[in-house]
Order: structure tokens, then sequence, then C-alpha cells
């Protein structure tokens, strides 16, 4: 399966900006098109002209050796310029595919950023990591390296194609006899091998992703004892991986060889019919020489042609696994005119608004709440009732069906996206720290904050005197995901991110609902000072948290069903009263 003309078009975006060192590439393959020809013709030349003038020479009581000394410094400057321009060339090949890789793997990762969140739930992050370095890799290659080789052998197979013609067209159409033979056997093969290669790079997808997921849970793996149970599960991806690579390369060898055999043909049948001319006086030495040079120069460019049929086949696996994703479409849209929020006041208004997960049963249905500037408002309700999507909707993670959300009267969708999300903080129940330094992990929030900016935010979220203590101070470096740091810890560095940012309005997701008591009082008290003349939306599970909030909204199974103060709704919604006395709070 070659390349479609709407795929060649969107290759060649990525090729387009380096268009200029693609055609110094292109001229330095032509001047190595010709010393590669050059080889052959000094040869031809010094069999039947060089080595009789010497000859001739003898006659006379000595030889002329000037004639062969000026013959080997050209062959020395014919071999020394073809290492100048093959440096030349592989630096200017590897400068495009590397641009190309980086290129790709940065549209790539910026595109994943904005498709949707279910799309993560769906896939491992094994097989996604997968698709940016394995298969970009591949594509690069293709771009890159394939298609420079194609070119340099096109342009040889043109000239050595007119030097044969021009030493004995008749041989030169013998010669030329398996070709066809080699066209067929390459597309013949090039069709296993492309499904193979996306076997290949969906089970290396696979892999990684089981890696991933066994290694990042080994915490659990190892508390239940399932080593030996997920070694088991490796090791059957392994197996397939293993048939799989062994199948592939015999049938690369298998089309290699084959082509080999295939070309052969044609020398054999040259040098024995080469003798029979060269008895008969028809054909000089030299010429036989060269053209038996130059067939084998012909044959050569013929299988890398065909080897270059066979990568294609492989790289374009890739190249759908990459245009697959980048093909997705994004999550949300951003509005043609955005709206800046400036001076924002913080008032929240969520008008009859319907959403449902496109894969689920779950929605929520005829949502209205408002929230004033300056107002603390809890969500709680059972499991699932839809709390934290209200969140996910306001940060416009995801649209809703119908209705509409407001922040000072403006419709979220109407907001640019960096000016909507940079008036919100958002802390939630699983906390996310970066593999770099404490600094740079608050300080994400606000990449411009100052030392005493940083060291403020830390004082009000209890955790400075935890971060001094420390050996290297706001320069000690997390772990992946925080993994060095307790969760208390870690949840105070995150609300201390949200602490800096200042936003006019903070979201709570279950922000203390993994905590001990001790860390969860740290926390309450960092919260009193943070919630201070902000709008708060707090979702919580733990109604000892939310008790003192200006009103807690009551949603089950997507509907809000009450809403109030605490003491008002122990009185007056069965639910929150359950709830309550499940938590042993009547």
């Amino acid at each position: 399966m070659l390349p479609s003309r709407k795929i060649i078009k969107r290759l060649w975006r990525y090729l387009k900006p380096y268009w200029y060192l693609q055609v110094a590439t292109f001229l330095v393959m032509m001047v190595l098109a010709g010393l590669a020809l050059a080889i052959p013709a000094a040869v031809k030349y010094m069999i039947d002209d060089l080595i009789p003038q010497l000859l001739a020479t003898t006659e006379g009581g000595g030889i002329n050796w000037h004639p062969a000394v000026w013959f080997g410094l050209a062959l020395i400057v014919i071999y020394f310029s073809r290492v100048v321009f093959g440096l030349a060339q592989d630096y200017m090949a590897t400068r495009i595919g590397a641009s190309i890789i980086s290129d790709v793997r940065s549209e790539l990762f910026s595109h994943l950023e904005t498709v949707s969140f279910w799309f993560y739930q769906k896939n491992q992050i094994g097989e996604i990591t997968s698709r940016i370095m394995s298969d970009a890799n591949r594509m690069q290659n293709l771009l890159a390296v394939t298609l420079l080789v194609f070119i340099q052998n096109v342009l040889l197979l043109i000239g050595i194609f007119v030097f044969l013609l021009y030493v004995n067209w008749k041989m030169t159409l013998v010669a030329l006899i398996p070709v066809p033979l080699t066209i067929l056997a390459s597309h013949f093969f090039g069709v296993k091998v492309h499904e193979l290669a996306r076997r290949l790079q969906e089970t290396i997808a696979r892999l990684q992703g089981r890696l991933l997921e066994a290694l990042s849970g080994l915490k659990t793996v190892r508390a239940f004892g399932q080593e030996k149970a997920e070694a088991r599960k490796v090791d059957g991806v392994l197996n397939s991986l293993r048939d799989l690579y062994v199948k592939n390369s015999v049938v690369t060898s298998l089309a290699y060889n084959l082509v080999h055999f295939v070309n052969m043909l044609g020398p054999v049948v040259v040098l024995a019919w080469g003798t029979y001319l060269i008895a008969s006086g028809s054909m000089k030495l030299g010429s036989l020489m060269a053209f038996y040079m130059l067939l084998t120069y012909l044959y050569e460019p013929v299988q890398d042609l065909a080897s270059i049929n066979v990568d294609v086949q492989a790289s374009m696996a890739s190249v759908n696994r990459v245009f697959e994703y980048l093909d997705m479409p994004p999550a949300i849209t951003e509005d043609p005119q955005p709206v800046k929020l400036e001076n924002v006041r913080g008032a929240i208004e969520f008008k009859n608004v319907n959403f449902r997960y496109n894969d689920s049963g779950f929605a929520l249905e005829d949502i209205s709440l408002s929230i004033q500037p300056g107002e603390t408002v809890a969500i709680v309700g059972p499991s699932g009732s839809g709390k934290t999507t209200l969140v996910n909707l306001l940060l416009r993670f995801f649209d809703t069906d119908s209705g509409q959300i407001t922040i000072d009267g403006v419709d979220v969708r109407r907001i640019e996206l960096k000016s909507l999300r940079r008036c919100m903080a958002l802390v939630d129940q699983d906390p996310v720290l970066f593999k770099m330094s404490i600094f740079d992990n608050i300080a994400y929030s606000d990449p411009d904050a100052t030392v005493d900016d940083v060291e403020q935010a830390a004082r009000i979220a209890n955790i400075h005197e935890f971060v001094i203590g420390l050996k290297g101070g706001y320069g000690t470096e997390v772990g992946e995901r925080g993994v060095t740091v307790s969760g208390g810890e870690k949840q105070r560095l995150c609300l201390a991110r949200a602490v800096l940012r200042d936003p006019p309005i903070i979201l709570l997701d279950e922000a203390t609902s993994a905590l001990d008591s001790k860390s969860e009082e740290l926390i309450q008290q960092a919260l009193k000072q943070l919630l201070t003349n902000k709008t708060a939306i707090v979702v919580a599970h733990r109604l000892a948290t939310v008790r003192h909030a200006d009103r807690i909204i009551v949603i089950d199974r997507g509907r809000i069903v009450d809403e109030g103060t605490h003491d008002a709704l122990l009185s007056s919604s069965p639910l929150y009263r359950e709830l309550a006395s499940k938590q042993l709070l009547l």
C-alpha cells in the first residue's frame, strides 16, 4: 500500500520548512551520482586506452609513467570527493530528520493536550507514548532517510542507464529483463511487511502500556503477591512480540535475497555474452568491465528501491497511527473572537445545564445554580452523583449539551481559555507534583513568581516549615508524581500552588478526602486564609469539612435535590441527613 495523494500532501507539510536543506542535499546527491559513474568510466579508460598507450611506449625503450601518475591522482580526487560530499549529505539528512521528528512529536503532544479526558481513560499511557516516540521515529525515517535514498537511487539509475546504452544498447536491454520481476517481488512482499509492521507497532505499544501499568502500580502488585501473575502477562506480550519479530525478519530476508537472486541473472548473461563478443573482436575488455561494474551499480539501486518499498510499507503503518491521533477532534474549541476576563468578581451561574458522557448512562439534568461573589458553596452527594462533573464543566474540560454556564455574566464558551482558567485554581483529591524542585512545583501556577512570593504562598498553605526543614529546602526535587513526600505534604504543596495564583475563584474537589486528621487540620487552617473574599466551590464527600460553608448544594443522580446550610439541611433533606448519619454527624 503506497501513500495516497492525501497522505503525501500531509507528509509534505513536515518537509516544507526545510526545503533549502533538501535542495542542497539534492545537489550533493547529483554530485555523488556523477562521482559513482566516474569509477567505471575510469576503469574503461585504464584498460582500453591507458594501458595500451603505456605498452606502446615500451617499444622505445622506456615507459612514460606520467599518465599513470595523473590517472592515480585523479582517482584519489574522485574518492576523496566522495568522502567530502558523503559527509555533507549525511549531515544535512540528519539535520532534516532530527528537525522533522522534533516537529512531529511537538505537534502530536500539543494536540494530545487538547483531546477529551475520556481518551486517556480508554487508552494506556504506554500506548500513547509509543506513538509519540516509536511511531514518530519511523515517520521521520520515512521522510528523511527513505526519501533521500529514493532520490539518490533514482539519480543513479538514470545516469547508469544512459551510460549502459552508450556502451552497448543491445546488452543493456537484455540486462534489464530481471527488473520487472524485481518490481513484482517487491510489491508482493511489501504488502506483507506493511501488515506485519502494523502488528509489531501495536504489540510494542501494548507492551509499553503493560509495563507502565505494572510498574506504576508496583506497590499494589507486591501487596497482593501478584508479581508472578504480572510477569506472566508481560511474558505473554513479549512472546507475541518475539514471534512477530521473527516472522518480520523472515519475510524481509526472503524479499531481499529473492530480489538479489533475480538481479544476478543479468550479470551472468552479460559476462557470458561479453566473453563471446571479446573473443569475436566486437567488444573491448575495458568496455565489458565498465559495463559489468555499471550493471552491478544498476542492480544495487534496484535492490535498494525494492527495500525502500518494504520500508515504506512498514513506515506507513506508523504514519497512519500518528495521523489517527492527530485527526482526533479536540475536546473543546475556543471562540473565534474570545472574550478576555478582567477584574473578575467571581459571580458564577449554571442555567438549565444538561450534560451526558458519551459512553455512560450518567447525565446532569437541568442544573440551575447561582453563586455570588465571595460565597463559599459546598457540593455534596453520593459517589457518582455528578459533583466533580460540575467543576469540570466550569473549567471547560467538557462543554454542556445544553444550557449555559457564566462567570460575571459571560458564557464560559465565549471566554478565552487561558483567561478562563487563569481566574480559577483547582485543588483536587489526586494532587499532582512534577519531577522538579519544590520551588518550581509551587511556581507552576505562576512561572514569574519571586522567591518571596513562593515562600509566602507556602506559609499560607502551612508547608513552609516542612520545606525549610529539608536538606535542599525549596530546591529539593520531588520524585515523579511527588512520591518522595507524604499525601498531606503533597496536598499542601498543591494548595500553595493555588495560593500563589491568587485567583478570584477557588475550586476544591475532595481536597482533604484522603488525609489524616493532623494533615486535614493544617489544610483547613490554610483554606480559611485562602478562601477569604473569594468565590469557592468545595466538592466534598466528608460533610464535616463543609459544615461551615455559606451554602451546601445536595446533588443526587445528576440533579440538585436540596440546598441550604448544614443545620437547615439536617432537618429538611432526607438524603443529607442520611449522609450525615453514616458519617456519625448526628
